[in-house]
This record gives structure tokens, sequence and C-alpha cells, in this order.
């Protein structure tokens, strides 16, 4: 009995030792190209070309996957971020790339910085997102009339008496009118997207929708530009916050005489106060746009100097441009002529312009209102005078905006935000049900004026752990940018550049991780380099030869045990047959786990679509839920 006590005794012994050494050689297989494999990728770079065009503008750039104005407005919704944020540089030009969901087809592309377009849709084409001011070339043209004469005034419709100073093709494009349009860069001392920035903050100080500012209206011998001695006016276009395409002019009148808008001659001044046409691809006016306006006598003989004696008072036709939109029998590239409004109209609950005396730059601001609201900065330009001062007059309101020297602003804020699933029974293949431990984060890049990153806010909450092992979860960034981290909730890992967020996820749910890491402006924020987020599988503090689970075709850390990698089913993080991820990075939060083991296509029955399509199609799998299968 003792002999077979002992026999069983070693065998079992045995059993155990050979169960537990581990044969690093076991289940080893060549991986294959890690081309042959899709990433399972949700997120992908996407060219951006911002070009417009205008010397001495910095504007920053923000771009969204849904239209973040308010509808009619210039006013942003609130709770809307933008996926990408950057600066132009001086010349308002910036190249570069936007690493976005790869489920996004169009963007809107917006600036806050006055004086530019205020925000464009766009469709991404070829992967790529251009939007260039500097072209110039006409398309062709669908007007319904023709410009008779060789020179100004042009006939527009005579038996309203109207007519323009310029010819224009398509969407208002005034290139065809060679030398009618000069630049203007600079004002005194201040840039001319300086003064736009200053008056559009006194006009608009909170970028609201309901501004009132019809305190600043007055009489019309106030409003309009009586002219003192013979004087040559231009006027200069600043800023467009109009939903219409609006058309805009001026007419004169002997002072003396008391004049019906309807029976004086009205030039218009610009067809079309808009930036740009397709997608940025057809330039139409830039800030500081410049025309001199034109004096005819009753002979129709053209001067640049207006007499003495004389009023010069503006129009607007409210959305008429391009009139099609409503009046069937106009066609394209006519002037809509219902919706007109002019600097004579004395009640200020009726839509028109305002003019008011700027102190620092002593120019004579026109702001002009086309909607419902009284702010009267849907159109911003002023008028120069040569002899400076020959228009001003003492009972004109005079304004004194801001001139610059408030606090600067805050660095802009980039945010990115997603969900982050993974499979923890790997090598093995598991169940790929993507629930053992779930994460949300979020992710804010400050950066200056030059694009240099100041500083990141990390945010990490794990929302989910349907895994039986006890995981840590931590993200590996690049040694060059760790920057100086603070943070009292996490351990930082300077072997591996890692921050291990969380020992033990299953204690952590619904606990939000905040690291800050502050930099002193040593890389641009073009040159950020993504996270390497992962889990520890069985964390222990210290351990070597750990388990590590990351992104496909991510890399493990120098404390990882490297000879699991491309056994059984393994391979770079995706299970050989290329169906199924071990990690995956969801673009969205709130992404719902599937049921405890069953496969994350069960439940997302687009996701073995889009992985069958490498990525091409269904690439919104994420929104589509049904559920448990009943």
């Amino acid at each position: 009995m003792i002999v077979i006590a002992t026999i069983v005794f070693n065998g079992l012994m045995t059993g155990c030792v050979e169960k537990d050494v581990y044969n690093p050689d076991a289940g080893k297989q060549p991986l294959p190209d890690p081309d042959e494999y899709f990433g399972f990728e949700t997120r992908g770079d996407v060219k951006l070309l911002v070009n417009y065009n205008v010397p001495s503008f910095t504007a920053l750039v923000e771009v969204y996957d849904e239209d973040p104005m308010v509808e009619g407005t210039s006013v942003k919704k609130e709770g809307v971020e933008a996926i990408f944020k950057t600066y132009t540089d001086n010349n308002g030009k910036y190249e570069g790339k936007m690493n976005i969901p790869t489920s996004v087809e169009k963007v809107y592309l917006c600036t806050e910085t006055c004086g530019l377009p205020r925000c464009v849709e766009m469709k991404i084409k070829d992967n790529a997102v251009s939007f260039d001011m500097s072209v110039k070339q006409l398309r062709p043209s669908t007007r319904s009339y023709s410009f008779g004469e060789t020179k100004p005034p042009y006939t527009i419709d005579r038996s309203k008496n109207l007519y323009s100073l310029c010819k224009w093709g398509e969407k208002g494009n005034l290139a065809s009118s060679k030398d009618y349009i000069k630049s203007v860069n600079q004002v005194g001392d201040e840039k001319i997207s300086d003064v736009t920035k200053r008056l559009k903050k006194f006009f608009n100080p909170y970028n609201i929708a309901d501004v009132n500012n019809s305190s600043l209206f007055s009489a019309p011998e106030v409003t309009n530009i009586k002219i003192k001695e013979k004087t040559k006016l231009d006027v200069v276009f600043l800023d467009r916050d109009a939903s219409y395409d609006n058309t805009f002019g001026y007419y004169f009148y002997k002072t003396s005489d008391r004049v019906g808008v309807n029976n004086v001659k009205k030039y218009i001044v610009f067809p079309n106060v808009t930036f740009s046409a397709y997608e940025g691809q057809l330039s139409i006016l830039s800030c500081g746009n410049k025309v001199r306006l034109l004096y005819f006598d009753e002979n129709g003989n053209a001067a640049e100097e207006f007499p003495e004696g004389y009023t010069v008072g503006w129009f607007l036709y409210a959305d008429g441009y391009n009139g099609y939109k409503h009046d069937s029998d106009v066609k394209e590239n006519e002037i809509r002529t219902k919706e007109l409004r002019t600097s004579n109209e004395v009640m200020i609950t009726q839509n028109g312009f305002v003019t008011v005396k700027d102190e620092k730059s002593g120019k004579t601001i026109i702001g002009v209102e086309d909607g419902a609201n009284q702010s009267y900065c849907d159109l911003l330009f002023y008028v120069d005078a040569t002899p400076e001062g020959s228009i001003d007059d003492p009972n004109r309101p005079v304004i004194k905006p801001d001139d610059g020297k408030e606090d600067p602003e805050p660095d802009p804020v980039e945010p990115l935000k997603g969900t982050l699933a993974f499979e923890d029974i790997w090598p093995s293949g598991g169940d790929y049900d993507m629930n053992d431990v779930i994460v949300e984060y979020r992710r804010e890049v400050s950066f200056n004026t030059k694009n240099m990153v100041t500083k990141i806010v990390d945010t990490f909450t794990p929302v989910h752990d349907g895994a039986t092992f006890l995981n840590a979860f931590a993200y590996q960034i690049d040694p060059g940018q760790l920057g100086k981290v603070t943070s009292t909730d996490v351990k930082v890992e300077n072997e591996t550049s890692s921050i291990i967020v969380t020992p033990n996820v299953k204690e952590s749910i619904g606990k939000t991780y905040t690291i800050t890491r502050e930099f002193n402006a040593s890389f641009k924020k073009d040159d950020l380099k993504g996270y390497n987020p992962y889990i520890i599988v069985k964390y222990a503090d210290g351990q070597k030869d750990r388990a590590e689970v990351h992104l496909p075709k991510h890399k493990a850390t120098s404390l990882a045990n490297q000879s699991l990698i491309g056994t059984n089913k393994d391979a770079y993080y995706i299970d050989r047959e290329g169906a199924y991820p071990f990690a995956i990075d969801i673009p969205v939060l709130g992404f719902k786990p599937v049921t405890e083991r069953q496969r994350i296509d069960s439940e997302y029955p687009d996701f073995t679509k889009w992985a069958d399509s490498k990525g091409a199609k269904y690439t919104d799998w994420y929104e589509n839920y049904t559920g448990p299968r009943k």
C-alpha cells in the first residue's frame, strides 16, 4: 500500500508540474504579414487644406461632424463639440491632417474669426477636405440678362431704377470686373482683422441671437453720409454674419431735396455679400475688399468725386441674390428686388441700417440688419472719405469698441472622446463579447496660436467589467510627450512610459480618473502621437512577463510577456481568422455592452459586414444595437 500510495502521489505531482510549466513555443505560429489583416480602426486620417487667402489673419478653424449653428443665425448650438481644431498661419492657411471617425462623410468648417466665412458645409472627397478661397476662376454663367453697357452704370432693372457699378459672374463673383476691387490690410496702426474683431465684439459681445442695438438707430439725415466738400468715397467690406445672400448698394441725392427711394437711381456695389461659393472653391468677397463709389451726373457721366451738397444713402435687397429660391420667374444670377430696405427708413421696428463713428479708427461704420432681430451686424462695412473728416457729422453716434487690451483669451481645447472595449481571454480567443473591460475616455488638448501643445487633460471612466479576472487598465504615451504629470489616483510607470489608471477595473466602475499633463510648448499638435491603451490581465504590482491586451497592431510594453504574442488565436491582437479584435476603440460614448458570452456581432449585426468590408462599409455599425436575441 505504501508503494501504491507513493506511485499515486508522484503521479499527481507530475501532472500538476506538467500543467503549470509554461512552454514558450507551445501554440506558437509564424505571424503573417500585418497588411493582410484589417486593423478594426474606427478613426482615420483625412487631409485638411484651408486657405482663407487673407494676409494678417490667424484664424482658429473648428471642424464639426454636424451643423453647429442655430438655424438662421451665426450663433452656435449648445453642447455641440468640434472633432478637430487648429490655427492657420498668419495668412489664413493651414495644411495638415485630422484624425476623425471613418463614419463621417461631411464636415462643417467653422471659425469665429471676424471677417471670414462663419460656417461652411464640406464633403469629404478622396479622403480630403479642401477649402481654398484663393481660387478666382469664373464658372459658366446662367444669368437671365446681359450687361449691355461697356462701362458703368450697368442697367439691371430700369423700371426699378436699379443699376450696378460692376459686372459679375456666377454666385456674384466679381473677377470679371477688372480693377473693381482693391484690398485694405491695415487701418491706421491696426490690422483690418483687429478692427473687424473690435467692431463685432461691440455689436454682439456675447454672440447671442437676440442682441438689440436699436439704440444706435438715427434719423436718415444722420444715418446717411452728407458731403460737405468735394469727396472721394470708398466702401470697405469687413464682415458677414447673415444667413441670407444679400445685395448691397448705394444711392445719392441733393441734400436739399426730398426724395422717394423708389424714384432715385440705386447702384449695386456687391451683388452677393458672401465670402465664397462651391465649398470655398469660388471666392466672392474677403475682409478688406474696397470699392470706390462713383457719382453720375444728369448726363450719366461718371466721376470719382461727389460734389458738395449731396447725400449718400444705402440699400439692401434682403436675400436679393439668387432669388430663384423664392420666385420661380427669377433665374440664377438675377437680383431679387422684393425685399428692399434703405437707410431712409425711419422706423426702428423696420430692419435696415445704422451708421456710427468708430473713435479708435476714425472710420464711419455701416451696420446692416437683414433679419428679425436688431443686431445691425449681419453685414459690416466702413466708409473711407478723402479728404478725411469731409463726411463727419456731430450728431452721428460715436462708439468706443474695446481696444483689444483685455486679458488674452485662453488656449482653445480640442476634445476627443470614445469607448475602449477589451476581451481578456487572450491569446486563446475567448468569446469575443468585448465586454470584459469597457472604459469611456475623454482627451482635451490645449494649444496656442502656433499650434504648440500646452496641456493635455485625460479622463477615464470604467463603465463595465464582465471579466472573471481582476484586470488593470493603463495607457502608454510616447516618452517625449509624457510631460509633467499631475494626478493623485494613478501610477506613472516610467519604465514603460505608461500610466496605470486603475489596478482593478472591477472595483473602479463609475469612478472617473483625471490625469493632467503640462508642456512647455515643446511639440506641435500635428505631431501629437496617439495613445497605446491596454489592459493587464491578473495585474500585480511590480509584475514582469505580464499578459497585456492592446488594440490591434499596437505593440506590447517592455514588461509584457513577448512569447505570448502570436500564440494560439493571436495575430497582432486580432484573431487569426481576422473576424474579431481583442480590443477596439469606438468613437462614441454610451456604447452598450453585449450580453455576456455573446459575440459582439450577435447584438451589433453590422459589425461583421463592416469587418468583411475592411472598414469600407457600415462604418457606423456601433449605432445599430439590436439587443439580445429572443
